[in-house]
């Protein structure tokens, strides 16, 4: 029991010894593209499907069976929800639409989101702090063994600088 255990603790330590060169490669890989990288012009199509849509769609003898006509370039109405004629969805969207914040609210929610942005960058750089202290004390003078001497008087000070 006990050598399989020291085998198997050898082979992972054996392995580990590997780590660093296996995470050097992966991250040598992950710079592959190199300092001559183009950026792939975005293709010049006019539509989202390669033949023309047709007219209208096959209807069904069926509840909301009817043919669906494509108007190309015709705007969308702004409730465009309610072209659907469906009470549920119609309440569903008025829920949304009261519960959603007004314009001032999302706005205050991303400055308050850029100010905290700008407020965890200055982590990143260096911090100086210092402290200075001083201190007078006496000590007693029984201390030294004899019962009626003078104690001594004496400073001490401290300072301290961290950078981090």
């Amino acid at each position: 029991m006990t050598i399989r255990s020291k085998n198997l603790s050898s082979a992972i330590k054996r392995g580990l010894k590997g780590l660093p060169a296996a995470s050097l490669a992966l991250l040598a890989a992950g710079c592959a593209v190199g300092p001559n990288f183009v950026r792939p012009a975005a293709p010049s199509v006019r539509r989202y499907t390669e033949q023309p849509l047709p007219a209208s769609t096959a209807s069904a003898d069926v509840a909301g069976g009817n043919a669906q006509r494509f108007l190309i370039g015709a705007d969308i109405p702004a409730q465009w929800w309610r072209l659907f004629r469906s009470k549920p969805l119609d309440a569903l969207i008025e829920e949304a639409l009261a519960s959603s914040p007004t314009l001032r609210a999302a706005q205050a929610a991303l400055t308050r989101a850029k100010e905290s942005y700008l407020a965890s960058v200055g982590s990143f750089f260096p911090s100086l702090s210092g402290n200075l202290q001083a201190q007078r004390q006496k000590s007693s003078g029984a201390l030294s063994g004899t019962p009626r001497a003078p104690g001594a008087v004496y400073n001490l000070y401290y300072a301290q600088a961290q950078v981090s």
